[in-house]
C-alpha cells in the first residue's frame, strides 16, 4: 500500500492566517458541494487532509456555524446545514429585500453595454433543457444577480448578500421556476436598468423575486402535507 505523502495532500494549506484560510476553504467546499447538505464533518479526518490542528478547525467551523452553514447536534457531531424548503423560502424573503435595493442603486451606475451582455446571456434556453443546460442557466443567473449587487456599489449591502448568495450557491437544488418562467422577469429587469429608472428597476426585481418565494413556500406547504 503506498501511503500519500502528507505534504502532498490537495487540502493542505500553509500557517499563515490559518483560520481565515481555513474557514475559506471549507466554504468553497460547501458552496462546490464537496461536503454535501447533511454530510457529517469528520473534523480529524479534515485537519489531517489541511494539515492543521483541530483548534484553528474548530474555530472556522464555529463561524460557518454562525453563518448558519454549518450545524452542531447534540451527541451526534458537525453537520452540513440541510435548508428545509421552508427556509430557502425565508432566505429568498431576505433575498427580495435586498436584492430590490441592489436594482435601485444599480440603476444610476449600469452602462447600456453591460445591459446588452447581461441580456446575451440568457440566449439559447429555449427548448427542452438538460441537465447541462439547467447548470449554465443557474451560473448565469448567480452572475446576473451578483453583478447587480457589485454595480450597487454598497460595501455593507454587498455584505449582507454575500450570505444570502452562499446560503443559495450551496443548498439550491435545481430551479425554484423555469427559465421560460423567470428570462422574461429578467429582461424586463435589464430593460429598466437600461432606462435608468430605479422605481421601475426596483418594482420588476421585487416581482421577480416575489413569485420565487411564492412558489416555494407552495413545495414547501405540499412538502408538509405529504408527510
Amino acid at each position: 500500500m503506498v501511503r500519500q505523502d502528507r505534504n502532498t495532500s490537495p487540502l493542505l494549506i500553509e500557517h499563515e492566517n490559518l483560520d481565515d484560510k481555513i474557514y475559506t476553504r471549507l466554504k468553497r467546499m460547501i458552496a462546490e458541494r464537496e461536503l454535501e447538505p447533511g454530510q457529517r464533518i469528520l473534523q480529524e479526518k479534515l485537519a489531517r487532509d489541511m494539515g492543521v490542528s483541530r483548534t484553528p478547525l474548530v474555530n472556522a467551523l464555529k463561524r460557518l456555524a454562525q453563518e448558519r452553514l454549518v450545524e452542531w447536534v447534540s451527541r451526534r457531531g458537525i453537520y452540513v446545514k440541510r435548508f428545509s424548503l421552508g427556509e430557502m423560502a425565508q432566505v429568498f424573503e431576505v433575498r427580495e429585500g435586498l436584492e430590490t435595493v441592489a436594482a435601485r442603486l444599480a440603476a444610476a451606475k449600469i452602462d447600456p453595454h453591460e445591459v446588452d451582455e447581461l441580456l446575451r446571456m440568457f440566449r439559447g434556453f429555449s427548448g427542452k433543457l438538460t441537465p447541462a443546460l439547467i447548470r449554465r442557466y443557474i451560473e448565469r443567473d448567480r452572475h446576473f444577480h451578483w453583478r447587480l449587487v457589485e454595480l450597487a456599489g454598497n460595501p455593507h449591502l454587498t455584505a449582507a448578500m454575500e450570505s444570502v448568495h452562499m446560503m443559495i450557491a450551496a443548498y439550491q437544488l435545481g430551479l425554484p421556476r423555469t427559465p421560460a418562467e423567470t428570462i422574461p422577469e429578467h429582461c424586463a429587469i435589464l430593460e429598466a436598468l437600461r432606462k435608468r429608472d430605479p422605481d421601475a428597476s426596483e418594482a420588476a426585481m421585487r416581482v421577480h423575486i416575489r413569485r420565487s418565494v411564492e412558489r416555494l413556500w407552495s413545495r414547501a406547504r405540499t412538502e408538509e402535507s405529504n408527510r
